[in-house]
Parts: C-alpha cells; structure tokens; sequence
C-alpha cells in the first residue's frame, strides 16, 4: 500500500474510534443502570369489548401516586423498578355515561429482569339518574357526588334542566349529597344501600330548605390563622362536606345546610391541626358567625449549627431538613445569625426522623465560619419528637470539604 494511503486510513481509524469511544464507554455502563422489570397484560371490558379507553395508574404499596399513561389497543405495558406496585385502571368516558366501567384495581410484584403478567376485566358499575330540583325549580349545574363508605367519591354535573346521570359506581353502598350552583337551597342526603354492579337506581333530589352562609374566624393559639389554606366544613346532621379557601385568619361558606359543623384544617403557627368543632351554628338562609381555635402545640426539634473546625464559630445561612421514615420532608428551616434553628411546630409524636443540615443561600457551599470556607453536610438519625415539645440535638458540627474541592483561600 502506499505509505501516503496508508497514512490517510491510519489517520480515519483513529477518528473513527474517537467518535465511538463515547458510544462504546456507555454500552460499557449499561449494567450498572438501575436494574427493571415489567408487567403487561390485556384489558378487556364488557360484551366482548376488546378495547375500552382506559387511563391506567400506578402506585406504591402504600398507595403513594407515581404515575399515569393512556392504554391502547386492549392492552398495557409498564417498565418498572423491582417492588410491589398497585395499577388502578380507569374508564375514560363521561361521567354521565351509565354502562361506565367501575376502576379496577390490582396489586402486582415487579421482579428484576422478568415480566409479570396481569390481565384486567372491566366490569360495567353501578348507575343513579334522576332529576334535581331546588326551590320546586330545576337546578341546572347542581353538582351531584356520590361518596362511598370507603371514602372514594364520584360526581357529575345537572344539564339546564336539573337531569343527571352517574356510572361506573363500584358496588356498595352510597350517600349522594347535591349542591345547588346558586347556593340557595340545600336538602338532606339520600342513601342508597347496596348497590350492585350493573344496575341503575332512579334518584330524584329536591333540594327545600333555604341554605346558610358560615363565617368561621381561626386562631392559631391566641393568634389569628397566619397560613392560607384550604379548610373542609363537614355536617354534623348528613356528612356533606364544602370545602374553600382561608386567608387573613378566617374562612367563609355558602350553601351550606343548617346544623352544627367541624372543620378538618392543616395545622399552622406551631400548632395541629384536625378535624376539629366550630363554635356558632349555621342557620337557614342567615349568615352566621362562628369561632375554631388550634389550641395543641406541635413537636419541634432545635439546636445550633457551629463549624467543625472551630466550635466558637456559628454557621449561617444553613438549611436545616427534618424527615420522616420513608424520606418523606416533614419540616424545615435555616438557621439564624448565631447558628440557632428551631423546625418543626406541624409535626405530632413521631420516631425515625432524620436531621440533615446543609449549607444553603446564593453562595453556598461557602460560609462564613472561621474563614469563607466550602461546607458539607450533617446527618442525624433516629430523632424521636413529642407534641408540645421541643427536642435538643444540642450543638451540630458542621465539615469543611476536604482536599481538591475546598477553596485555596479557606483559612480554617
């Protein structure tokens, strides 16, 4: 060969192992990926139906949401980590749709490197229709929910002249509770025992009584409510339930039927929160006024954060993150100018919590300690909390980074 020819190849084989060099680098790294496994199956509904238009979920064991996906063409098919996953199995047509299949859910172990097989009959849910009526007049846009004693609930909407239908209801028994959309008229709710797949039970709703406006001022101790949140006034005579926003320490209800009532409220300023009772009553076509109090104290967990280097030296800006067992965030904060935290204040009694302190701001890792240093992290484990009470962890040491990746001008 001519040695300018073989040159010109030599030259073409080092680029091209050059270019493949990244290709083959991550052919090489494909084992050391998070091993998976999978689970398919078929989803068939009823008379024969080959392809029902399913969403279909996936959850932890308990029950945390995970993900959602369309499935086509009968059938489905997930790629998951090893575990044991719940897939719920949806009907996507209307609500209103009576022949609706009810969810279907089953429980599946994912092994690594295997496929399991799950296939999924959809079955045709219960169904209620009828007409809705407030003040003898139809009640277009009255919202009907249907909630079963396993807490899942399933709603749907009146048309102009107050008719509704409601499928793809699971067996069991339901109480259906109507909201007119003018806020007017209210009624008790209607129960509908044992309710079987398939079948459907007229319901007509006339709603007669003139509905009341709560107004419901929230402390938090001797505080007002310092958080905006959403907070749930549930019924004491009939379990319905209304739900709306609070700010600015008080909260405001329309529409609701007469009686005595609790409120379920995230806890703020340091205290829990609950299903708790309100004070006042609401009365019919009145406002009314009442009064909820968060009387007890949260757990908390406070200390100090100093560098590892020189104890006299306080750390700040650090952010300090308190989780529970599973990894989930339960609280969190940054410590003051002198190094001190206190997090917590929402939590109840607890054990297995975790304490990580970092540093935190616009210039971390660096902090001012000693020097303008680069900083670690801190790990506590196996904090345990009591309502009401604040627990020491004392005074936290937190590391420099060591060696190439601290700063040249770190002076400890």
């Amino acid at each position: 060969m001519d040695p300018s020819r073989r040159t010109r190849a030599l030259a073409l084989l080092t680029l091209l192992l050059a270019l493949l060099a990244p290709a083959l680098v991550a052919l090489g790294s494909a084992p050391a990926e998070a091993a998976t496994g999978r689970v398919r199956g078929t989803i068939t509904g009823a008379h024969g139906d080959t392809n029902p238009k399913v969403k279909v979920s996936w959850f932890t064991e308990d029950w945390t949401y995970l993900g959602a996906r369309k499935a086509r063409g009968g059938g489905y098919s997930l790629v998951l980590e090893p575990g044991t996953y719940h897939l719920q199995f949806t009907d996507q047509r209307p609500a209103y749709d009576v022949e609706k299949y009810y969810p279907a859910d089953v429980t599946v172990t994912v092994s690594s490197g295997a496929t399991a097989i799950k296939n999924v009959r959809l079955r045709t849910g219960a169904a209620i229709g009828g007409v809705v009526t407030a003040g003898g007049k139809p009640a277009g846009g009255a919202r009907i929910v249907a909630a079963n004693k396993e807490q899942n609930s399933f709603e749907t909407t009146a048309n102009k002249q107050g008719e509704y239908a409601l499928g793809g209801l699971p067996p069991g028994s339901y109480s259906i509770f109507t909201y007119d959309r003018r806020k007017q008229f209210v009624g008790k709710s209607t129960y509908l025992p044992r309710m079987k797949a398939g079948t459907f039970k007229k319901t007509n709703v006339k709603l007669t009584t003139k509905a009341g406006r709560f107004v419901v001022d929230l402390y938090a101790g001797d505080q007002p409510y310092p958080d905006v949140a959403f907070v749930t006034a549930v019924s004491k005579s009939n379990g319905q339930f209304w739900t709306e926003k609070a700010a600015h320490g008080s909260v405001t209800f329309s529409g609701l039927y007469p009686g005595k009532y609790t409120l379920v409220i995230p806890g703020a300023g340091g205290y829990l929160g609950g299903t708790l009772p309100v004070t006042g009553k609401v009365k019919k076509g009145r406002t009314s006024f009442g009064t909820l109090r968060l009387t007890r104290p949260g757990a908390s967990v406070g200390g100090a954060v100093v560098d590892s280097k020189d104890a006299s030296k306080p750390l700040s800006p650090v952010a300090v993150s308190l989780y529970d067992g599973t990894g989930a965030l339960v609280a969190s904060g940054t410590t003051a100018a002198d190094g001190t935290f206190t997090v917590g204040g929402q939590l109840d009694t607890a054990s297995g919590l975790t304490l990580v302190a970092q540093p935190s701001g616009g210039t971390a890792p660096y902090l001012r300690g000693a020097a303008y240093c680069k900083f670690g992290t801190t790990t506590i484990p196996g904090i345990s909390v009591t309502a009401g009470q604040v627990t020491p962890l004392g005074v936290l040491s937190l590391p420099h980074l060591a060696g190439a990746d601290q700063d040249a001008s770190c002076q400890p």
